[in-house]
């Protein structure tokens, strides 16, 4: 604590956030057309955890309003003991204090909801508490980074060493065992085009499969949430293998071009509309400097996307769930390494996916186009199925 901090700012976690800007960042909607291309992104105006009301920082180690921080510090402070009346039970089944009042406005129950959601007082002079909370939250934090970044890793191995000779439904690989069906390519094996592309959104169901709460989640689910983000998933990290290699357009793992100049000559596409699809999303990730602990963040908080229709309650509860917790830590990342621009930076990132989502548009209308012009060609099944779903 430094010799400026009062006591309510001591304990107290702030987030520089511009309240003016609240407004249009509360839900960021990433497309104006479609409901299930709508994704509905944790805002940067929080609910307190206590009593449901906005909350801008977080007080004794909980994202929790200005009001509610006081009443627990004045509890704490003042050794005040509140007794229920109603065998503390005013709040059951409440997924927040009651604050309009329908029910026993019960300061026991508030203080005891507080001390629930994980709220703890650090008496000035007891350094070693606070650096204990610290450390676990910080440890907590570096340890979700970290499983996503060896997740990615794993996942950008096997797309550049190994292959599979699978024509795979969507389905099939939902609803199969656990456990890559990739093997270590041979010498001699050569990948082509469309094959590099069935290999990235084969690659990135298996990541999105490897999730815990996938397995809470029923078929039907799990085949919404995949048709909706394995393309995008894959365009993402062909930009950001392309953002690494410092090239102005996407590659394929090999290093080919994978829109090659005589697909200009064909007549089929406009320049400008080939130049879009293989540069627009590099371009704008070489702007923003996309670090790599960024990029496995935003992809599973875009996968965990509750606006997709249609998703059953409790998919929905589960998503919400994950996208928040996945949210919070990127905007912490954001915080931490951006200072006073961490909320900018946020929102930017969160923006890439209205161009993921103009991505997938244009793709989709390409392989359409290429069939109908190309009539031999033939995609791989779960190509097709995820590119025009």
């Amino acid at each position: 604590m430094t010799a400026e901090s009062s006591p309510e700012s001591y304990n107290s976690d702030y987030l520089p956030v511009d309240l003016d800007s609240l407004d249009t960042l509360e839900v960021l909607d990433t497309t104006h057309t479609t409901t299930e291309n709508t994704v509905a992104v944790v805002s940067l105006m929080e609910k307190c955890a206590v009593c449901g009301k906005p909350a801008f920082c977080y007080n004794y180690g909980v994202l929790s309003c200005n009001a509610c921080k006081m009443f627990f510090r004045r509890v704490e402070v003042d050794k005040i003991t509140y007794t229920c009346k109603y065998w503390n039970k005013c709040y059951d089944g409440l997924e927040f204090v009651d604050v309009k009042g329908t029910s026993p406005r019960c300061r026991a129950c508030r203080y005891q909801r507080c001390v629930t959601v994980g709220m703890k007082y650090l008496p000035p002079g007891k350094p070693e508490l606070e650096l204990e909370l610290i450390n676990q939250a910080d440890l907590q934090f570096t340890s979700l980074i970290g499983n996503l970044l060896f997740m990615d890793s794993r996942r950008r191995h096997k797309i550049s060493n190994c292959y599979t000779p699978e024509n795979c439904t969507l389905k099939e690989m939902v609803t199969r065992s656990k456990g890559s069906r990739m093997t270590l390519k041979t010498e001699d094996q050569r990948v082509d085009l469309h094959e590099w592309s069935f290999f990235g959104i084969y690659s990135s169901v298996e990541l999105f499969m490897s999730f815990d709460f996938m397995d809470t989640i029923c078929l039907e689910d799990k085949m919404v949430l995949l048709q909706n983000f394995a393309l995008k998933s894959m365009l993402f990290t062909g930009a950001m293998r392309a953002l690494a290699a410092n090239v102005d357009r996407v590659m394929t793992p090999d290093g080919k071009d994978v829109y090659p100049d005589v697909m200009y000559k064909m007549g089929i596409f406009s320049a400008d509309f080939l130049n879009g699809i293989r540069s627009r999303l590099v371009a704008r990730l070489m702007e923003l400097k996309v670090t790599n602990e960024e990029h496995v963040l935003l992809n599973v908080i875009l996968f965990c996307n509750p606006a997709l229709r249609p998703l059953s309650p409790a998919t929905i509860k589960i998503i919400t769930a994950r996208q928040k917790a996945y949210s919070t830590a990127l905007f912490q990342y954001c915080s931490l390494t951006y200072q006073q621009a961490g909320p900018c930076r946020f929102a930017d990132l969160l923006a890439l996916a209205t161009i993921l989502n103009k991505q997938h548009e244009d793709i989709s209308y390409l392989t359409t186009l290429f069939q109908f012009y190309v009539p031999g060609l033939e995609y791989k099944k779960l190509f097709v199925e995820v590119c025009h779903k």
